[in-house]
């Protein structure tokens, strides 16, 4: 049985911290500038396209961090070595809860929870919804189930769905838009770019109202896409957009309970230079810990400005949004927002509309300063790029580091509780 302890950077590299690997990226957004969308103070960048297209709305529900993303079961038909959620037979050995969303709520609870106007996340403060997994086709009667209730009762919330596209039928996809689906997103990296894939993914775009490809971004993207020049097909096909997420494990302190496969996904990222991405937050209103620190692969980011550069050279019509850890952070960050400022709201009903205004505005400004803090990490008490080296020993030289030990002298020098 490991655990924390006994899993290690073993890196041919230097380990670097978020802000000595940003200066890279921000020098190559730099060359860009003119042919990028930035927003959300320059945590969030996508190219613009030749026909002005907007980021869709699964994505702006997202970033205003109005979104829930809705786990259907851990079950999964392929196995990626990068998946942040565990191996295959870990999560096949993990109990099965047939009626559970999110391992938490039975279809009904969440159903009733959409209609309760008191509840944090009721249907009127939620602007869209993702089906996520494991592989949510493998869950399509507990999908139909509540996409069609939210379409039926609730129908200004956005809803999508992601999937590796092996699954997908052109008879599922016309099930799911019946229900209110009207974006589909293909993992097409998942399969290694399974043709199968690749022909659902057309025979989407003949009936959603958009077809997008969410993905790592890493070498072997880049190779598909420019090197043996898919970006082209995808384009014809009607893709509208990519999202080439930041590959990153999940939060080291939520490591535990799949920890072979975290194992696993640290091995594989050390194959290149990696570094480390602090999200210090705070806590949630249900007292979850929010803050967290990441281990990400260099090149996957890199992969993703190789990408963008190509589409905005050649002119290609598919927004390519940089789903990064900054991006990530601005997700976390403007949901614990969203949260906190219903709470206010709904704690002091009875104080009147301007004493609840004071009171968000005065968290909205905490949150700024607390971007602030992340864009800047020298306001606060701490210096990332000491602790990582205070904790990193040089053995055969490799850079060795153990992911307990950084736990704790993160915890102790930013006065963390983990």
């Amino acid at each position: 049985m490991i655990s924390l302890k006994d899993i290690n950077i073993n890196s041919p590299y230097p380990i670097l911290s978020r802000m000595e690997f940003l200066e890279k990226i921000y020098k190559r957004r730099e060359e860009l500038k003119d042919s990028l969308e930035i927003s959300d103070d320059e945590l969030s960048v996508w190219t613009k396209t030749p026909s002005s297209k907007t980021l869709s709305k699964g994505c702006q529900a997202c970033k205003a961090g109005k979104w829930l993303c809705l786990y259907m079961g851990k079950k999964c038909n392929i196995d990626c070595v990068y998946c942040a959620q565990g191996t295959k037979q870990e999560k096949m050995m993990d109990p099965e809860r047939p009626d559970l969303i999110n391992d938490t709520y039975h279809i009904e609870d969440a159903k009733n929870m959409f209609n309760d106007p008191e509840a944090i996340w009721s249907a009127k403060n939620t602007g869209g919804i993702g089906y996520s997994g494991g592989e949510p086709f493998i869950y399509l009667d507990k999908v139909f189930n509540l996409a069609h209730f939210i379409s039926t009762y609730h129908n200004h919330i956005y809803q999508w769905i992601y999937t590796n596209g092996l699954l997908v039928t052109e008879d599922k996809l016309k099930m799911l838009y019946d229900v209110g689906i009207r974006e589909i997103r293909f993992h097409i990296g998942g399969s290694n770019f399974n043709p199968k894939v690749l022909d659902n993914l057309k025979i989407a775009t003949g009936i959603m109202d958009y077809v997008n490809v969410e993905t790592p971004g890493c070498r072997k993207l880049k190779e598909f896409l420019i090197d043996k020049e898919w970006i082209y097909r995808l384009e014809e096909m009607g893709v509208y957009q990519m999202n080439f997420g930041e590959m990153s494990t999940v939060g080291v302190n939520e490591m535990q309970k799949f920890l072979q496969g975290h194992k696993r996904v640290i091995e594989y990222f050390q194959r290149n230079q990696v570094y480390v991405y602090d999200s210090f937050l705070g806590r949630s209103v249900l007292d979850r810990n929010l803050s967290q620190f990441y281990i990400s692969p260099m090149i996957s980011r890199e992969s993703t400005y190789d990408i963008m550069k190509y589409v905005i050279d050649n002119k290609i019509d598919i927004l390519i949004n940089d789903c990064s850890q900054d991006a990530k952070h601005v997700q976390r960050t403007q949901r614990n927002l969203s949260e906190q400022n219903i709470k206010i709201a709904s704690e002091n009903i009875d104080k009147g509309d301007e004493y609840i205004t004071k009171l968000q505005k005065d968290n909205n400004e905490l949150k700024q300063k607390m971007v602030e803090e992340h864009k800047k990490p020298d306001m606060r008490g701490y210096d990332m790029k000491s602790i990582i080296k205070s904790v990193t020993r040089q053995v055969d030289n490799k850079y060795q580091l153990n992911l307990e030990e950084l736990q704790k002298e993160i915890g102790k020098s930013a006065q963390i509780e983990w």
